[in-house]
């Protein structure tokens, strides 16, 4: 299922454009920094942290036409809005 950004006192977009920074794309992962990427699905919209290379190349992927935006977030600011430690 992947692992996803949802705070509980805020849209997942405000807290992404007021803890994360955005990028032109994906940036590597680091021992403090993921990439995280925003997914139009039409009726929603989902956050989902790419904690590892696999789950980084699935957002990359060509075939998916969704539109997305990119973010880095540090490691430790998701662990207050995500189940991140339960992938590392």
């Amino acid at each position: 299922m992947g692992c996803y950004i949802n705070p509980k006192d805020m849209t997942k977009e405000t807290w992404l454009y007021k803890f994360a920074k955005p990028t032109l794309g994906p940036m590597p992962i680091t021992e403090s920094e993921v990439p995280v990427c925003l997914v139009d699905n039409g009726p929603f919209t989902a956050a989902a942290v790419a904690y590892d290379p696999d789950e980084l190349q699935v957002f990359q992927s060509a075939s998916d036409r969704r539109p997305k935006v990119w973010f880095t977030a540090t490691r430790e600011s998701l662990y207050t809005v995500s189940d991140l430690k339960n992938y590392e």
